[in-house]
């Protein structure tokens, strides 16, 4: 005799593997999660170590150390490269190195990027704001860094479009003059130090990216 349907029995046995199987995916997906924290812990303590050994390097020297590209290596991770101020080098818990930039004896970023976008340290409407000047980057390839104590470790900019007021005249030689070897059609706008005051270095047109007069 055919018989219709399924018995109770055989639906309690469905209904087990499926939810096993739910049971199984989200246990993978919190491991994910779990690590990717993890490693954005380690990122976070490697760059405050990595701030940490430049300014005593910069008590000892004088200067922050002007040569990290040529050592700055996969090859040298985990090595005694920067001994005795920081060893082991460290690099990122994915193998890379650390993005570091000593733009000035004086003054150096180490970026990241962390893999949760959803970290308390990431700065507030990251991916959304319109202010900030990253160059050579992007809000998604890094989210998270550390700086000399004279910077924020990302720029924020003035739009020259929405307010020029803060564009300082002058040519060439006016009053920023070249800023790394950029002229900038002879227009600057200043750099924003900590707390959204105007100061420090100035920043050309041609390093701002904004609308219009031909900016990149």
């Amino acid at each position: 005799m055919k018989r219709n349907g399924f018995t109770l029995v055989e639906i309690l046995i469905a209904m087990t593997i499926v939810i096993f199987l739910v049971m199984a995916m989200v246990g993978i997906f919190n491991a994910t999660g779990t690590v990717d924290k993890g490693r954005d812990t380690q990122r976070k303590k490697d760059l405050k170590r990595i701030k940490v050994a430049f300014e005593e390097y910069l008590n000892d020297k004088g200067s922050y150390p002007m040569d990290v590209g040529t050592w700055n290596k996969m090859s040298n991770c985990g090595s005694a490269v920067f001994s005795p101020y920081l060893s082991p080098w460290p690099c990122d818990p994915d193998g890379k190195p650390y993005m570091i930039i000593v733009e000035k004896k004086d003054r150096f970023r180490v970026l990241t990027n962390l893999k949760n976008k959803k970290d308390k340290d990431i700065p507030t409407n990251w991916y959304t704001r319109t202010d900030i000047l990253l160059t050579g980057f992007t809000a998604n390839s890094v989210n998270f860094g550390v700086s000399s104590s004279d910077i924020v470790w990302y720029d924020e900019y003035i739009d020259p479009s929405c307010n020029t007021s803060y564009c300082l005249a002058g040519s060439v030689g006016g009053s920023c003059g070249t800023v790394d070897g950029c002229a900038g059609g002879g227009c600057f706008y200043p750099e924003l130090l900590p707390g959204g005051l105007a100061g420090g270095d100035c920043l050309s047109k041609c390093q701002i990216s904004c609308c219009g007069d031909g900016c990149n």
